[in-house]
């Protein structure tokens, strides 16, 4: 750990001067800034900051897992003490704000938020925990504070009927995770919940790694899954898992009626553990007795299923056992690249996808450097020199001026170089992407679920010249931070996210994405009329977001509050053409395309789900094309058979499929 002063000192001043910059109180920037470290660190999706404080209650921020009955809450204790010496936060103080947190909790139980301005977001919070209190099955408190309090385990207590769990990131925790950009680790004592695993152990020839198969209880798996929540779930060694599915209803009939037969039915699980502990059992067995980093990276509807069928159906899963699957890679120069394969080819019914990492897979490394090395023109005209950092993993930029600046001096020569104003992370990467490609709705989806959905787009994207990929993705920033500080001096009620890019992308579709944003990046500035259209339409979207009975923040998330701001009428100010691109030229190369997509997708419902079918099986008679390639086109022709909308991604297969099918002599009588 480097010095706590100077780390603390350090994080206080990023957290000074980005307050300044987007107009906020120095401790609503403290909770987005820990809310994003707790993103990163695998403990939820996203934070929605909403600060509320009255009497005897206070809450700073929360997340919603609908998926998994998981309500998270977050309350601030904002010191503003950078000597971490000065900084210390008794027992009776952490007791007593976790209390006001618990209060607002129960209170909103009963109805707190009718005595809420109903322009608060913490009107919103309330009212979906009134709403939703059949569906809260636990409750996460994290109480945040840039003091050091006494260490001490989560604490877990009933309070009407429901699960609430208390956690501490305090400063040492948090530049902590700052400074290593990895989880804590979870690690399992089987001898406290519920005994030895009997495993047998399988090697491998080059001793690379081990094989343990053996039953994991039912109630083992759920009562994991109560202590750990979605962490289980996620192997973040900088890499994201999508592990999120809802509960398959197959199984939890199984669970409820048939629990002898689970086993039979369920294709189990699949684990990477860093290291195990085993011991001998009377059997004449081994047992796993202790798992270190124990990461569930196949089989989350199978957890999802049996807690979600302990808790709503109060099913007994005593007589469930789960075949469990357990790889432990020997050298652990080999885990970042062997797990996510394992995940990716592990053959589950409903197997985690890749959503796919952040860190170490391309192109992330290759941006990352091109951001250290292509400086950004000055728009003064002059020489001086400074780059956009893009900071891969959470710590990055931190520790790439640790290792290249260890002198005061060569420290201040560094930010000059790499002003912190101009480092970016994957989070904003992904929603300026995402909003440019006109979905606004995704990025209000939270950060994790956005930066998956955005790296698949992007991981399509090969054979671009990366680093004019770089220098759009540059101006898209500008563009966000922009927004950001427009929608800021403005006096809306919160929701600041998702104002901006609704207010982005609705610029993004009136604009046909012209905006020339080659010009942004020499220019190293927005034009100005398209901060006037920005400040113009950012009045329309604040409106239209609020114009709804439903909670605000889940509305933003519906694809249907894209589609309604799309027929809202807005005059783009006279003059911003000078900001797009140059007449004559190609229209950006990155335009959504939603024109191309919807003829992909027309063509392939042209042809009718017969037609698909057909072609399935003309395929596979002939062993033609791939397996996948098949399969896409019988899915096709279900899909169509059952009147459903077919993705573009799907679509964009069997157009391909058809057309290479076509030169190896297709032929469709009904064409």
């Amino acid at each position: 750990m480097v010095d706590l002063a100077e780390a603390s000192e350090r994080f206080h001043s990023d957290i000074a001067t980005a307050a300044l910059g987007l107009g906020l109180l120095r401790e609503h920037q403290f909770v987005e800034e820990v809310g994003g470290i707790l993103v990163d660190a695998g403990e939820l999706d996203d934070c929605v900051r909403c600060s509320y404080q009255a009497r005897g209650l206070k809450v700073d921020g929360y997340y919603f897992d609908e998926e998994f009955g998981t309500l998270n809450l977050f309350v601030a204790h904002w010191i503003e003490e950078s000597d971490p010496s000065l900084a210390r936060v008794t027992d009776t103080e952490v007791n007593a704000i976790f209390k006001r947190c618990v209060n607002f909790f129960l209170r909103s139980l009963k109805g707190l938020h009718s005595r809420i301005e109903i322009a608060n977001e913490a009107h919103d919070l309330s009212y979906l925990i009134h709403e939703s209190k059949a569906d809260i099955l636990a409750v996460k408190i994290f109480l945040i504070t840039d003091g050091i309090t006494t260490k001490r385990p989560a604490e877990v207590e009933v309070l009407d009927g429901i699960e609430v769990t208390k956690v501490i990131w305090d400063i040492e925790r948090i530049l902590q995770f700052i400074e290593t950009g990895e989880r804590e680790l979870i690690t399992i004592d089987f001898l406290e919940n519920g005994g030895a695993i009997p495993c047998l152990a399988q090697g491998n020839g080059d001793e690379r790694y081990t094989t343990y198969l053996g039953y994991i209880p039912g109630d083992t798996l759920a009562n994991m899954y109560s202590q750990w929540g979605t962490r289980l779930l996620d192997m973040n060694v900088r890499v994201f898992l999508s592990a999120r599915g809802g509960v398959n209803k197959g199984i939890r009939n199984t669970i409820v009626n048939e629990p002898e037969m689970f086993c039979a039915y369920n294709n189990g699980i699949t684990v990477f553990a860093r290291e195990i502990a085993l011991i001998s059992l009377s059997t004449g067995m081994e047992g796993i007795s202790k798992a270190a980093d124990f990461q569930i990276v196949n089989g989350g509807q199978t957890v999802a299923s049996l807690y979600h069928a302990s808790k709503k159906q109060r099913a007994d899963l005593s007589k469930i056992s789960v075949q469990m699957k357990l790889v432990v890679i020997n050298n652990k120069d080999d885990i970042d690249k062997l797990v996510p394969r394992i995940s990716e080819y592990s053959n589950t019914q409903n197997r985690v996808s890749m959503a796919d990492l952040a860190a170490n897979d391309p192109p992330h490394p290759e941006l990352h450097e091109i951001s250290k090395r292509l400086p950004a023109p000055d728009p003064t005209g002059g020489s001086r020199q400074t780059y956009w950092f893009y900071e891969k993993a959470r710590g990055s930029y931190e520790e790439t001026k640790i290792l290249e600046a260890r002198t005061p001096a060569k420290r201040k020569a560094f930010e000059a170089l790499y002003p912190k104003g101009q480092r970016f992370d994957k989070g904003i990467f992904g929603k300026t992407w995402n909003t440019y490609l006109r979905k606004p709705h995704v990025v209000s989806l939270g950060a994790q679920k956005n930066f998956g959905n955005f790296n698949m787009w992007l991981k399509e994207q090969e054979g671009e010249d990366l680093e004019e990929f770089f220098k759009k993705t540059v101006a898209l920033v500008k563009l966000w931070k922009d927004a950001e500080r427009i929608v800021r001096r403005q006096t809306f009620e919160g929701y600041r996210h998702n104002i901006v890019t609704y207010t982005l992308a609705r610029i993004y579709e009136l604009t046909d994405s012209k905006i020339d944003l080659n010009k942004i990046w020499r220019e190293q500035k927005v034009h100005e009329k398209i901060l006037e259209a920005i400040e113009g339409v950012c009045y329309i979207v604040n409106e239209h977001i609020r114009d709804t009975e439903k909670n605000i923040t889940e509305w933003c998330k519906k694809e249907e509050c894209w589609l309604k701001l799309k027929e809202k009428h807005y005059n783009l100010p006279v003059g911003i053409e000078e900001a797009y691109i140059a007449p004559g030229s190609k229209v950006d190369r990155y335009d959504p395309g939603i024109k191309a997509e919807a003829e992909v997708i027309d063509f392939c419902k042209s042809k009718g789900s017969k037609a698909w079918w057909e072609l399935a099986k003309w395929l596979k008679e002939r062993q033609f094309l791939s397996p996948k390639a098949r399969s896409q086109c019988g899915n096709m022709g279900n899909a169509l058979q059952r009147g459903r909308e077919p993705s573009y991604v799907l679509s964009r297969g069997c157009k391909k499929a058809w057309e290479d099918s076509k030169i190896r002599g297709w032929k469709w009588d009904e064409e």
